[in-house]
């Protein structure tokens, strides 16, 4: 008997060990990639000219407006770019398949931050989910 056919079996009688716990990290990690990303896109379109430059020379920094733009939408870019694992491994979770990816997805969703950390929060509870339900993965 091969492996399919064992699964198929398996599935049938029931012996299979299923819970809830892969989708719902699954559904986490997708939800926290769209809440960073809409953060994230919300900071690259911010409108810099509206800053007041007398503002930052009164802290004594000597930079400009023009440098804190460049700063703010290098990071926004880097974090846009980093959205999108959490939602690969959200979808590697749902679908049950390849574990070290979904965890990889998640381990990588706690640095995206996300409107007041909750994109953070939200991947801690799916990589919590996606490590108690290892077995239920597909390898």
């Amino acid at each position: 008997m091969d492996e399919m056919e064992q699964t198929y079996n398996d599935v049938i009688e029931g012996n299979r060990k299923t819970s809830s716990k892969p989708l719902i990290a699954g559904i986490f990690l997708i939800i926290a990639g769209i809440l960073s990303l809409l953060t994230w896109l919300s900071v690259f379109l911010f409108d810099f000219s509206t800053i007041d430059p007398s503002i930052i020379q009164q802290q004594g920094v000597n930079i400009t407006i023009q440098q804190i733009e460049m700063i703010i939408n290098t990071c926004a870019t880097i974090a846009i770019i980093l959205t999108i694992f959490p939602i690969i491994g959200g979808f590697f979770s749902i679908k049950r398949n390849k574990w070290a990816l979904a965890v990889l997805g998640a381990i990588l969703g706690l640095f995206i931050i996300g409107p007041i950390f909750i994109s953070s929060i939200l991947s801690l509870i799916g990589l919590i989910l996606i490590i108690l339900s290892k077995e239920e993965f597909n390898q």
